[in-house]
């Protein structure tokens, strides 16, 4: 086995992926998190049969206690109704992000350190020397940023690019599903998209209002306002327009990605969205840093692997990959209101 004193920094979704495959491999890294507690917003992530394989590969093969909701077929309509597409099923599942992100954390809660941050990394060759802001020191094989699309590591280690807007905000939002849906839905207007799926075994609807346009655009509006911007809906899509009008509790966020050329500087790598952070519109992000946390934990633990040439393999395959599905991802968001043909 090659090195294997690992450092993660960020316990999110790619963080805790990577620390599962490291320790099903019987490497025990260490995972230090800035915030105090581990949590995220319970948004909803969408895995695909490529996201099934590598979390199969990081020793999360029986997934029968987590609240997976297979997503039914997609129909996209214009704003008055008229059926536009129809994509059927593609064994898509739907979990909360929080739910996802807890059943990451449970195998491997005894390695994470919250409420603690590198101040200082320091690469000499053949070892990497980080001082942490509680005072304390360690010394690693591999330090590996998980720390998202603001990554300290991307920016301050690796002197990468910060991320930049993508020309689109959302506003999301949850509903219970009172109509019983099934199928995910999607609605077209002039300057704005609604869309919809089922999660949560059907008795929530996570709702999506995709606002194109200049950074901060439409922020101040009330949900009620937007509303405002379907008003010939008919459909699915009806019931939520209508409970628009009493401002549930929402959140709004400007799409941002980060195009990162370099993830490796010999014993120091970047995975998931560190890496490559893109827009979530198309529903690829976590997926691809379980596909990136499979391969990197794969190879840093093969016999006689040095550290740098895992990292440099793990570039090397992944970066186009990734790349790849970060181009299509932000073509759909620069191009959110292109219409299908008509079927």
């Amino acid at each position: 086995m090659g090195d294997n004193r690992i450092l993660i920094i960020g316990a999110g979704l790619t963080g805790l992926a990577l620390a599962c495959g490291l320790r099903v491999r019987g490497v025990e890294p260490v995972l230090v998190e800035r915030a105090p507690i581990i949590t995220e917003a319970g948004w909803a992530i969408g895995l695909g049969p490529r996201h099934l394989v590598a979390l199969d590969r990081i020793g999360h093969a029986d997934r029968s206690d987590w609240p997976l909701q297979r997503q039914g077929a997609r129909l996209w309509f214009d704003g008055h109704g008229t059926l536009l597409h129809v994509l059927e099923e593609t064994g898509l599942l739907i979990i909360g992000r929080s739910e996802l992100q807890l059943a990451l954390l449970d195998p491997v809660r005894d390695l994470v350190r919250t409420g603690v941050t590198p101040v200082a990394v320091v690469d000499h060759g053949d070892r990497v020397e980080v001082d942490f802001d509680d005072g304390t020191h360690g010394t690693f094989d591999a330090v590996i940023g998980a720390d998202g699309i603001d990554s300290w590591t991307r920016r301050h280690i690796l002197h990468g690019p910060d991320a930049s807007y993508a020309g689109c905000a959302v506003v999301r939002f949850h509903l219970p599903n009172t109509d019983n849906l099934t199928v995910m839905s999607r609605v077209d207007v002039d300057d704005a998209a609604l869309v919809y799926f089922v999660m949560n075994a059907s008795k929530t609807l996570h709702v999506v209002v995709i606002l194109p346009g200049e950074e901060n655009n439409r922020r101040d509006f009330t949900l009620a306002e937007l509303a405002r911007l379907f008003p010939t809906v008919e459909g699915p899509s009806r019931t939520i327009v209508t409970a628009m009008q009493g401002n549930p509790l929402h959140y709004y966020a400007n799409i941002n990605q980060a195009i990162v050329e370099h993830w490796v500087s010999n014993r120091i790598g970047l995975i998931g969205d560190a890496a490559h952070a893109m827009s979530p519109l198309l529903g690829q992000g976590a997926g691809v840093g379980f596909e990136d946390a499979a391969l990197l934990a794969e190879l840093l633990t093969l016999p006689h692997m040095p550290t740098p040439l895992a990292l440099q393999n793990y570039e090397r395959i992944r970066k186009p990959l990734a790349h790849a599905v970060q181009a299509e991802s932000h073509a759909l968001t620069t191009n959110i209101l292109r219409r299908p043909t008509t079927p």
